[in-house]
């Protein structure tokens, strides 16, 4: 019996031997994330989470974030309490996409929309447990048939930007994770691959230029890792003929015809993602299709500004209303976004009808923009406190009735009361405008005199639909092949087919939440069976 007990406390030790050194093998892989915006820190949190990886984040910026912190209208989620269904938000996104989404991503974007909230939600609980993320402000934006896009009401009388506040909540729960590593003033230089089965190139980590915040030295580093996932964003913020480094811009190769519009993104977003998986064979795809979006804020100050920020769709979707420089509404509002920025175009030669107008005033001869008008009642429900924030970039004129918009726009008062007036008897009505518009949010003559907040917009570049080719699972396929490229995955704006000609409001925050998961999950995954 003593020998027996020997051998089994031998052996029990011999497990407890394994299963430790297992342990610290497996955490030994390292998982590298391509981007610090919401694709990238969901894709970090959810590889950890998964893996018992080693995550290492890059961020070529001093910050992370990136143009997730500047989206503003929010993210949808199937929302039943306003009779959404499934369905309908299927068919929204797939009308909006013009038959080129990928159905299946699309699909996925839909079933994992409520999940997606619940996950964000759940990774705000930290020091009490419970969750500081509040996304219950629901609005019904262009191109949707239900409210479903989420956004944080306001809190203490200050305003909550949603894409701040989800990248906030994300950035405090990754740094309190083990084995994390966040570099930030990396660019990656290029993907590291080697041979792997069937002579297929496998991705085995990156080679990154790290610059000294002070000295402004750079150094080159490689780093190893089982699995990288890009989340890079897009191409949008480089909307000249070439980048500083004087290489072609992907503007300019795929949609040239917007060079020089205006952009609501950062200079960061310049394709670099697309282009690293270019480098080592990944597919690409709808790399044309780029949305403008209709509503970019002017700067009376500094109209012709090549960078702007946007008026976000929910601004439409709680009242607000175009006008063109006669004073007249020319669009249903809240249809699809290049549907609503194809009409301001058409508006350009009104912008100097009226010499003492706003317009005139402020911007040059043929120059593409319009009114935008909110009632205080609009105001008070897209938030005041936020709208706030853009009257102290001297974006809204304010002005107190019908009279006194009439002189700002240098119309005749009768005019413009005659033209909200049919707006309203649509409203009562619950007839369709001769645009088509069904959804009336508010009355724009209320019965006593209101405060109209008055700014003009302009068409804007706004997002990218194309980018790198990927399945399902966030693997990102090789060209011409439906081949995945071993230990390469995406998420977010870095790759294409879930958005087809056209994004809704609202789904590229979603998009980099469904799928950063995914990218995570999925490379976490291949870091412990395959790499």
């Amino acid at each position: 019996m003593k020998l027996f007990h020997r051998l089994l406390f031998v052996f029990i030790l011999y497990c407890l031997y394994t299963r430790y050194f297992s342990k610290m093998s497996e955490q030994q892989k390292t998982i590298v994330v391509v981007g610090g915006g919401l694709a990238g820190l969901t894709a970090a949190i959810e590889a950890h989470s998964h893996g018992h990886t080693k995550v290492i984040l890059i961020e070529k910026e001093k910050n992370i974030g990136g143009n997730s912190m500047k989206a503003t209208s929010g993210i949808n989620a199937v929302e039943p309490l306003n009779d959404d269904t499934r369905d309908s938000f299927i068919q929204d996104t797939l009308k909006s996409g013009a038959g080129i989404c990928r159905e299946d991503l699309v699909v996925k974007l839909v079933d994992e929309s409520r999940p997606a909230l619940d996950w964000l939600i759940k990774q705000s609980e930290l020091e009490t447990g419970n969750p500081t993320l509040d996304l219950t402000a629901v609005s019904r934006c262009g191109g949707h048939s239900h409210g479903r896009t989420h956004r944080c009401p306001s809190q203490n009388g200050r305003p909550v930007p949603v894409g701040w506040k989800l990248v906030d909540t994300l950035k405090k729960k990754l740094t309190t994770l083990s084995d994390v590593e966040i570099i930030t003033n990396a660019r990656v230089l290029n993907l590291l691959t080697e041979l792997g089965p069937n002579n297929q190139n496998k991705v085995t980590g990156v080679e990154i230029s790290k610059k000294n915040a002070e000295t402004e030295e750079e150094t080159k580093e490689k780093i190893n890792a089982a699995a990288v996932i890009l989340t890079s964003g897009g191409f949008g913020g480089q909307t000249g003929k070439h980048l500083p480094d004087g290489k072609s811009s992907l503007l300019n190769e795929f949609a040239p015809q917007l060079i020089d519009t205006a952009t609501t993104n950062g200079p960061w977003a310049n394709g670099d993602g697309v282009r690293l998986g270019l480098a080592v064979g990944a597919g690409i795809r709808d790399m044309d299709q780029v949305q403008v979006h209709p509503t970019g804020f002017i700067d009376p100050s500094a109209p012709t500004a090549p960078t702007k920020f946007l008026a976000p769709e929910a601004l439409r979707a709680y009242g607000g209303i175009l006008l063109n420089g006669e004073g007249k509404r020319f669009t249903d509002e809240l249809t699809l976004r290049d549907i609503v920025t194809a009409a301001v175009y058409r508006q350009t030669g009104s912008t100097h009808s009226h010499a003492q107008s706003l317009m005139s005033k402020t911007l040059p001869e043929n120059y593409a923009a319009a009114y935008m008008v909110l009632t205080e009642e609009a105001v008070e429900g897209f938030g005041k406190s936020t709208l706030g924030f853009y009257a102290s970039k001297g974006f809204f004129t304010q002005v107190k009735g019908v009279e006194a918009l009439a002189e700002v726009l240098d119309i005749d008062a009768k005019d413009l009361k005659q033209e909200l007036e049919e707006y309203d008897e649509h409203l009562s009505n619950k007839k369709p405008d001769s645009f088509g518009k069904t959804n009336f949010p508010g009355r724009l003559l209320p019965e006593t005199d209101t405060t109209y907040w008055v700014a003009l917009i302009t068409p804007v570049v706004h997002y990218t639909m194309g980018g790198l080719e990927m399945n399902q699972d966030a693997a990102i396929l090789a060209e011409d092949t439906s081949d995945i490229i071993p230990g390469l995955y995406g998420a977010g704006e870095v790759t294409g087919g879930v958005h087809g000609h056209n994004r809704l409001a609202g789904n590229s925050l979603l998009e980099c939440v469904v799928f950063g998961r995914t990218a995570g999950q999925s490379a976490a995954h291949y870091a412990q069976n395959e790499a």
